[in-house]
């Protein structure tokens, strides 16, 4: 999906705070009504928001509009911010093994949530729904380029690992090679280090 910009996004960032109706929006973005359906109508669509209906009049129900879920995937989040501290605290605390263990260990928690159609026999399908997976979970967005044989090179941007890469390098290729390692034992993952800014770092996998 295309980044958002001009009113859809003044429209998701209203929604944040609360449910809104489409004349509500109207008033506070100094647009007519009927542009703004327009735009709730494409954003309904997205799956970024949702509506339901309220009745104030028999004859006239009004909708109001909420953020859905997905919508708030829109909206970055400094999860790094928080991340980066407790990596740093962990590693004082207990060594780089011992936050290297723990980063593992939530790698392999996090594999337990793999849904099971990702998990299917064919190698190559197994592969493409867990790179599709890893997209939805994580909202970040990956190339993925072919290598020598049969290996793909999988370069990751926005991940929630970007800021914390900087002072711990091997923090991502720790975490995700167990990842994919868990849910595709029969894969060998390669952490190539930071790619070029904007991407966060990649993954040689054969």
């Amino acid at each position: 999906m295309e980044s958002l910009t001009g009113p859809r996004l003044e429209i998701l960032e209203l929604l944040l705070r609360r449910e809104l109706s489409s004349q509500m929006l109207a008033e506070r973005l100094g647009v007519t009504p009927a542009a703004i359906r327009q735009h709730l109508t494409t954003l309904e669509a997205l799956g970024l928001v949702a509506r339901r209906k309220v009745v104030t009049q028999p004859s006239r129900p009004t909708y109001l509009y909420r953020i859905s879920p997905q919508g708030m995937r829109v909206f970055p989040k400094r999860y790094d911010l928080l991340l980066t501290q407790l990596i740093e605290v962990l590693t004082e605390r207990q060594g780089p093994d011992g936050a290297g263990a723990i980063i593992e260990a939530a790698a392999r928690r996090m594999a337990e949530r793999v849904p099971a159609r990702v998990t299917v026999a064919d190698r190559q399908a197994r592969w493409q729904r867990l790179l599709e997976w890893l997209e939805a979970e994580f909202s970040w967005q990956a190339d993925v380029a072919d290598e020598a044989g049969e290996a793909r090179r999988l370069t990751i941007h926005q991940c929630p690992f970007q800021d914390l890469s900087k002072t711990q390098p091997d923090v991502c290729g720790l975490f995700f090679g167990t990842l994919i390692r868990s849910v595709c034992g029969d894969l060998r993952v390669d952490h190539a280090g930071a790619a070029a800014v904007p991407a966060c770092c990649a993954f040689v996998v054969s």
